[in-house]
């Protein structure tokens, strides 16, 4: 068998290094990366494409299931869900998910639950795995969500639906608001306000009058004095905020940090 591309996810250094532990001991995986957040893990499968993913559930500004929603369906790998929290295993098991390691686990559930990544492999049935993956994190997250997951666009008897986190900022435009994806953008009739209590607080950031950012895809943040900060975001545009949302922003900032 070809050497097994694979990535470790967790925010705890001592989970990632206790799997990389077990990992080396199989001369068949090659680990080519190690995140420490969701943000670096989905850099981090665009990069490297690997075949498997040991992914936490329980991460601070992205969750596991964010991080899937964030992988194009293409490059897609075999994810092993690894967490203390035992609430989401049995809808991963019923749409037999690859696997889901409960901490604390020993090494041979640890081996096990690899051996049966392999076999996945072997069956070449990932891109089955995906679309249930797919249909069941969407659906845990509107489910388990208070806020908007979805926006549905309707335009000329066609309904477009945008989910929330491709969304990379919201920009007012008089009674509508411009939904900014990456590479291309939607009209939908909401005010800024109205909009603002739908969206989760924690993912979202209001920085101007105008202008509600989505987190995750902001890729670099500065002060430029005067009370303005610049963002910049995933598509490359930058976005100056507004003066009177300056301690807000700082806020937010300083618990990203902690």
């Amino acid at each position: 068998m070809k050497q097994i591309r694979t990535i470790i996810v967790d925010d705890e250094p001592i989970a990632r290094g206790r799997i990389a532990r077990l990992l080396d001991q199989d001369p068949e995986i090659e680990l080519v990366g190690e995140c420490r957040n969701g943000q670096e893990a989905v850099e981090a499968v665009t990069k490297h494409r690997p075949d498997l993913l040991f992914l936490d559930v329980q991460m601070p500004h992205m969750n596991g299931f964010e991080v899937v929603q964030r992988i194009p369906r293409e490059r897609m790998p075999f994810i092993v869900f690894v967490t203390a929290h035992d609430q989401y295993a049995l809808k991963a098991f019923d749409v037999n998910a690859v696997d889901y390691l409960l901490k604390p686990y020993d090494d041979e559930r640890f081996f096990s639950s690899l051996g049966k990544a392999k076999k996945f492999m072997e069956m070449n049935v990932n891109s089955k795995l995906t679309d249930k993956l797919m249909g069941l994190f969407r659906e845990h997250m509107q489910a388990q969500s208070e806020y908007t997951e979805v926006f549905t666009i309707r335009d000329k008897g066609r309904e477009h639906k945008v989910h929330v986190d491709d969304i990379v900022y919201l920009r007012a435009e008089g009674n509508y608001l411009c939904l900014q994806q990456k590479e291309k953008h939607h009209l939908y009739r909401m005010t800024m306000n109205a909009v603002e209590s739908e969206l989760d607080p924690s993912r979202f950031l209001r920085i101007h009058r105008s202008y509600i950012v989505n987190q995750a895809h902001v890729r670099n943040t500065r002060y430029s004095g005067n009370n303005e900060f610049i963002f910049t975001m995933a598509n490359g545009e930058r976005i100056v905020s507004g003066r009177s949302y300056k301690e807000t922003i700082a806020k937010a900032l300083e618990e990203q940090s902690v």
